[in-house]
C-alpha cells in the first residue's frame, strides 16, 4: 500500500509539472518565432539535438544512479551508494571537460554541417557555447537529482524543475523582447539549469543526510556498476536520442534550417502531449528497482512486475489516447490558435507525429521496468528494430514522394516507429508473462477507445468551417475538447475500467463532492 501510494504521489507530481511546463512552452514559440524568424528558430532547435547527443555521455550513469541508489538504501548500504555517485561525478568532470573543449574545437565544422548563415554565425557561436557548457555542468551535477528519484523523491525533483522552468519563461520573454535574441535564449536556459541544480542540491541535504558526493578516483565496483549496467543503457539512449531527433538530422543537411524549423513545429504539440503520460514510465523505474530489492523469488518479482506494467502501461496509454486522438483530428485548429498563421505542411506532421507518439509512448513502461530489472538490453529490440526500419522507410520516402521533404520524412520516421514498437512489445510481453489477450483488452483497448469516441464526435461536425483565425480556433478547440473529453471518459468507465477501477473513481468523486461541501455543511451544522 505504501509502495502503490508513493508511486502514485511520484506520478501525480511529475504529471502536473509536466503540464505546467506544457502550458509554458505553448506561448514561448509563437512569441520567439516572432521575433527571430524561422530560420533563427531552426537554429536553436538544432543546437538543443546536439545538446541531447552530449547528453548521452551521462544517461547510461544516470539510470545507474537511480537503480542501484534505490537498490543500496533498500540493504542499507549507504556507502556502496556515495561511492558509486563520487565516481560518477568525478568521471562525468572529466568527460565533460574534454568534450566541451573538443566542441569548441570543431564549431566551424558543425556551423558548416548546420548550414548557418554568415548573418547569424556570431549568435549561433555564443549560443552554442554557452548552452553546451552550462550543459555539460549539469550532467556532472545531475547525481543530485538521481540520488532523490533513486530515493523516490521524485516529487521533489519535480517541484525544483517547475520553479526552475517558471523562471526560465519569464526570462525568455524579458531579454528575447528586450533584443537580444538567440543569445537571450541562451541566457535563460543557463539561468534555469543552474537554478534546478541548486535546488535539487538542497534538497539531497534534506531527503538524503548521508549523501556525501565529492572527487574521487572511481573504485572497481563503481566503474563495473556504471561501465557494466549503464554502458548497455547508455548504448540504448543513444539510439533512442538517435531515432528521437532522427528526422531534423536528416532534413537539416539535406532541405536546410527552414525545413528543420517546420519539423520543430509539427512535431511540437506531440511532444509536449508525450511529456505527460511519460511522467508514468519515469516514476516506474524506482518501483521496479524496489520490487527487485525486495522480492522473495524470482516467481514473486515477475509476478509482481507484471502486474505493475500492466497498471503503468494502462493508465498510461489511456491519457495517451486522450490526447493524441484530440490532438490527431484538432490539429488544424491547434496550430491556428498556437500561431496564428500555420506554415504550410505543419498540419499532416503534427497528425503523423501524434501517431507515431502514441506507439512510441507504448514501449516507456516496459523500457523502464526491463532495465530497472537489470535486463536493460531488452530495449536493444525497439532501439535497433527502428534503426533498422528506419534505413528502409527513409530512402524509400524520396522514391514515394518524389524527393525529399519534411512529409516524407515525417512519414518514414511514423512507420518506423509503429513497425518497432509492435516488435518490442512482443518481446517484453514474452520477457514478462503478459498474453496478447491482456494486452489487446487490458492495456490497448484504453488507448485506442478516445480514436473510436473521435471519429464519432467528428461527424456532426464535417459541415463546420475551417478554422479562420485564432478567435475561431479557440472556439472550437473549447467545444470540440469539451465534447471529445466528456464522451471518452465515459467511454473509458463504461467499457475500458474494471471493478476495482471504478470504485476507485467512485471514492474519489464521493471524496471531491464531500471536501466541497464541506465549507456549506458546516455553519449549518453549527446552527443545529
Amino acid at each position: 500500500m505504501q509502495q502503490h501510494s508513493r508511486m502514485f504521489r511520484n506520478v501525480s507530481a511529475n504529471a502536473i509539472a509536466r503540464v505546467i511546463y506544457l502550458a509554458t512552452r505553448f506561448f514561448i514559440p509563437p512569441f520567439v518565432l516572432g521575433r527571430i524568424g524561422m530560420e533563427a528558430y531552426g537554429l536553436y532547435g538544432t543546437v538543443f539535438v546536439l545538446v541531447a547527443y552530449f547528453g548521452m555521455s551521462a544517461i547510461g550513469f544516470s539510470s545507474a544512479y537511480v537503480k542501484f541508489v534505490a537498490q543500496f538504501s533498500a540493504d542499507g548500504d549507504t556507502c556502496r551508494a556515495n561511492r558509486l555517485l563520487s565516481s560518477g561525478f568525478s568521471m562525468m568532470v572529466v568527460i565533460g571537460t574534454l568534450c566541451f573543449g573538443i566542441f569548441a574545437a570543431c564549431w566551424p565544422l558543425v556551423a558548416l554541417w548546420m548550414k548557418v548563415p554568415a548573418v547569424l554565425d556570431a549568435d549561433a557561436r555564443a549560443l552554442a557555447l554557452m548552452i553546451v557548457g552550462v550543459f555539460f555542468a549539469y550532467l556532472a551535477l545531475s547525481v543530485f537529482r538521481d540520488a532523490l528519484s533513486g530515493m523516490q523523491e521524485i516529487a521533489a525533483v519535480q517541484k525544483v524543475w517547475g520553479a526552475s522552468f517558471l523562471i526560465e519563461t519569464v526570462l525568455i520573454f524579458a531579454l528575447v523582447g528586450s533584443g537580444l535574441g538567440l543569445r537571450g535564449l541562451g541566457l535563460a536556459f543557463c539561468a534555469r539549469t543552474l537554478l534546478e541544480v541548486g535546488g535539487n542540491y538542497l534538497q539531497t541535504k534534506r531527503y538524503i543526510p548521508w549523501l556525501r558526493v565529492r572527487m574521487v578516483v572511481p573504485d572497481r565496483e563503481s566503474l563495473k556498476l556504471l561501465l557494466g549496467f549503464g554502458g548497455i543503457v547508455q548504448l540504448n539512449s543513444m539510439l533512442a536520442i538517435f531515432l528521437n531527433s532522427v528526422e531534423r538530422m536528416i532534413a537539416t543537411p539535406l532541405i536546410g534550417l527552414t525545413a528543420s524549423g517546420l519539423l520543430d513545429i509539427g512535431k511540437r504539440f506531440p511532444g509536449m502531449a508525450t511529456s505527460i503520460p511519460s511522467a508514468f514510465a519515469a516514476s516506474v523505474v524506482p518501483s521496479a528497482a524496489d520490487i527487485q530489492a525486495r522480492a522473495v523469488s524470482k516467481e514473486d518479482e515477475k509476478e509482481r512486475l507484471a502486474e505493475l506494467y500492466t497498471t503503468t502501461t494502462r493508465s498510461m496509454n489511456a491519457v495517451s489516447g486522450v490526447l493524441f486522438s484530440f490532438l490527431a483530428f484538432s490539429a488544424l485548429p491547434c496550430l491556428m490558435f498556437w500561431l496564428g498563421k500555420v506554415p504550410e505542411g505543419a498540419v499532416i506532421l503534427t497528425v503523423l507525429f501524434a501517431i507515431g507518439s502514441q506507439f512510441h509512448m507504448l514501449t516507456g513502461p516496459g523500457t523502464s521496468i526491463l532495465k530497472a530489472s537489470g535486463k536493460p538490453k531488452m530495449e536493444f529490440h525497439y532501439s535497433v528494430a527502428n534503426a533498422i526500419a528506419l534505413a528502409v522507410f527513409v530512402p524509400l520516402s524520396k522514391v514515394v514522394f518524389g524527393g525529399w521533404s519534411a512529409t516524407g520524412i515525417a512519414s518514414a520516421c511514423t512507420v518506423a516507429t509503429i513497425v518497432s514498437a509492435s516488435w518490442f512489445l512482443s518481446r517484453a510481453h514474452r520477457e514478462l508473462g503478459i498474453s496478447l489477450k491482456t494486452f489487446a483488452g487490458e492495456i490497448f483497448l484504453p488507448g485506442f477507445m478516445p480514436y473510436v469516441v473521435r471519429v464519432i464526435c467528428l461527424v456532426p461536425a464535417l459541415g463546420l468551417p475551417a478554422s479562420g483565425d485564432r478567435l475561431h480556433a479557440a472556439m472550437e478547440l473549447a467545444l470540440v475538447g469539451t465534447v471529445h473529453l466528456v464522451f471518452t471518459l465515459w467511454a473509458l468507465y463504461s467499457f475500458c475500467a474494471n471493478d476495482s477501477e471504478r470504485m476507485l473513481v467512485k471514492r474519489l468523486v464521493k471524496e471531491r463532492i464531500g471536501r466541497a461541501l464541506a465549507p456549506v455543511a458546516s455553519p449549518l451544522m453549527g446552527a443545529d
